[in-house]
């Protein structure tokens, strides 16, 4: 049997290794709940660090969009001019030449009209010809073709 020096020794061993266990349980806990601060602080760390990331994204893509806009308004007036120089070589009047001429001719007609009334006198044929001539498209002018020389 053991004796009574051998029982205490053992009762403190086990004493020592309750006190050790515990002690481990305890740091455990406690490592546990600092890694819990720790995220939750590294989590708000990351969401006001994504803000930023965020806010500086969408600058940078209202930035590249204003650039976007203003290049392809750059390009849209230069390939207007280009169109209207190549249409000018080609001798296509502008519209602003076709209003001119059709109010031009509208003037003329009148005047035509005026000249020839004492004449004869207005009939339906000459209203519906001046009401034609003005609900009209103007003529756009014939197209030049190049000639292939032999």
């Amino acid at each position: 049997m053991a004796t009574v020096n051998e029982s205490v020794s053992i009762q403190k061993i086990q004493d020592g290794l309750m006190a050790s266990t515990r002690k481990v349980w305890l740091a455990s806990l406690g490592a546990l709940s600092a890694v819990e601060d720790e995220s939750a602080q590294l989590f708000d760390q990351l969401v006001e660090r994504g803000k930023g990331v965020e806010s500086k994204g969408r600058k940078q893509a209202a930035k590249a969009k204003k650039e976007l806009e203003n290049t392809t308004e750059e390009l849209t007036v230069k390939l207007d001019g280009q169109v209207s120089d190549v249409l000018r070589r080609m001798g296509v009047p502008s519209q602003s030449q076709v209003q001119e001429l059709t109010l031009r001719v509208e003037q003329l007609t009148d005047k035509v009209d005026q000249l020839s009334a004492p004449v004869k006198t207005a009939s339906a044929p000459q209203t519906a010809r001046k009401t034609a001539a003005k609900k009209a498209p103007a003529p756009q002018p014939a197209k030049k073709t190049a000639t292939k020389k032999t």
